[in-house]
């Protein structure tokens, strides 16, 4: 599978270009203040240039810890020391020190001091945008977690362990989370050792992550519970899925192909689509991660800086899926300009993005999409999710029956299918669940009549909403690959 590190070593050409250039104020955005500096220390080194770091308990070590004596120190500094300042955003709370470092870097000269703020909360200074250069840092990489995991899991003395996967399933972690994953398990492993007890430490790595990620409500964790197998019909949209389920590995890239950039998923709702875009990540063997759009713009936060976040955890975990569901509920109505500006940002990632994430988005509303998001080139393919046909409904009952340990002939599950025209896949589930629930209650097994009753009873979506379903077909047609073979009920121009 790929492991790429575009990211971190675009990072570090970035900031070493600014340190040399130098560009005077440089704010690194990161919630790990001694990765970061320990990065500035390195290229410092390579350039040969002094580094002094302050912060708001230890000041400069032997200088004092008040604000403005640290500027007073580095304004007559007329050497090119690097001045890296924890918790930078301190520095931009009063106006007159937002003056004081717009002077500081009117008047650096070429070979003079850098100002590097490292801090996890955003800046907000408009005087200071011209001055400002901002970077990101990446979360940590396979190499530097990997360091981070030989510390605490030494290979002479744990060699059963496979440390590539330990490492894999600590991706999306900052290196301090690792850390304590990395002694978590590995108290929870010692322990099991000494009961005999059986130990799956990738599992614990695992679900150690998805507790940290569980903590961010940007992202959800999913497990990979759902197959295609679990999915009945669309064998359109299973053939595209099959034929690229290598796409992410190096002899696609050796071979000349592009990664994968997405899908779309336009279609009936409760017809599959949120089902799919859970199934690929375990037919792919990648993680899975939704991404709430609805947080996005909650306002704890700018959806900007919420939007990167998460694109910035994806990338960590690449190669995986970044799930976007209801996508059209993130960008409906103007919200004071916010989803076209996160608009924005999302299109510039799909088209610029370097890592191998590959984003999955659903819609069931076409219309509230916004057109640019449809545009040949964002996405790899957009399928169109239809109401299943006859036989797609038989395979759907068939699915569920069988989940729930029940088994009727072929030509039974036909004769329902029949009868369920113009159900949805969600609807069919429900005919199960409801069948029984009735056989239940009478004290026996499930019976086919029980089924045919669920279904006689069951309104389905279509007879509420049949124009709106026949006005999705028609938009579909011309624009979106059909993602099942047959179709018994389109008519786009009816």
């Amino acid at each position: 599978m790929l492991s790429s590190t575009n990211s971190q070593a675009q990072f570090f050409r970035e900031l070493r270009s600014l340190l040399r250039a130098p560009y005077p104020l440089v704010v690194i955005r990161t919630h790990e203040e001694n990765r970061a500096a320990a990065l500035i220390e390195r290229l410092a080194r390579g350039d040969d240039r002094p580094v002094q770091q302050w912060s708001p308990i230890e000041g400069f070590g032997d200088r004092s810890r008040n604000i403005s004596a640290a500027l007073d120190a580095v304004a007559s500094d007329d050497q090119n020391t690097i001045y890296v300042f924890r918790g930078g955003h301190r520095l931009f709370e009063d106006g007159d020190r937002r003056r004081r470092l717009r002077e500081i870097a009117a008047t650096t000269e070429v070979d003079g001091p850098s100002l590097v703020l490292v801090s996890s909360i955003p800046i907000e200074a408009p005087e200071l945008d011209k001055e400002l250069s901002t970077l990101s840092m990446p979360l940590p990489s396979r190499e530097v977690l990997g360091r981070e995991y030989r510390e605490i899991f030494p290979p002479d003395e744990m060699p059963e362990l496979d440390g590539e996967r330990l490492v894999a399933g600590a991706l999306g972690l900052t290196a301090r989370e690792a850390r304590r994953a990395f002694h978590r398990v590995r108290q929870q492993y010692r322990e099991a050792r000494e009961r005999n007890a059986i130990f799956d430490a990738e599992q614990a790595i695992l679900a150690e992550k998805k507790r940290m990620i569980g903590e961010d409500d940007l992202l959800e964790y999913h497990a990979l519970d759902r197959s295609l197998d679990d999915i009945g019909g669309l064998d359109l949209l299973k053939e595209w899925l099959d034929k690229r389920q290598d796409a992410f590995s190096e002899e696609a890239r050796n071979f000349g192909l592009p990664l994968p950039k997405g899908l779309l998923l336009i279609g009936v709702q409760g017809c599959g689509k949120s089902l799919t875009a859970k199934a690929i990540g375990r037919h792919w063997g990648l993680p899975l991660l939704r991404l709430d759009l609805g947080v996005v713009f909650d306002g704890r936060r700018s959806p900007e800086e919420a939007l990167q976040n998460a694109i910035q955890t994806s990338e960590a975990i690449a190669p995986c899926v970044l799930w976007l569901d209801e996508i059209e509920k993130g960008f409906a109505g103007d919200r004071a300009g916010r989803s076209a500006r996160v608009l924005g940002s999302l299109l510039t990632w799909q088209q610029e993005k370097s890592e191998p994430v590959f984003l999955v988005a659903t819609a069931n509303q076409v219309q509230q999409l916004p057109p640019e998001l449809l545009r040949k080139g964002r996405f790899d393919e957009i399928f169109f999710i239809d109401l299943p046909e006859r036989h797609e409904r038989e395979d759907i009952l068939r699915i569920h029956l069988n989940r729930r340990g029940r088994m009727f002939p072929d030509d039974t599950l036909d004769e329902l299918a029949v009868k369920a025209e113009y159900f949805s896949g969600a609807e069919l589930e429900q005919v199960v669940v409801s069948g029984m629930y009735t056989a239940f209650a009478d004290d026996r097994d499930l019976t086919p009549e029980d089924l045919l009753y669920a279904i006689q009873e069951i309104v389905p979506l279509y007879r509420t909403y049949e124009e709106d379903i026949k006005a999705l077909r028609e938009w579909a047609h011309g624009r979106a690959r059909p993602a099942s073979q047959e179709r018994e009920l389109l008519d786009f121009f009816d």
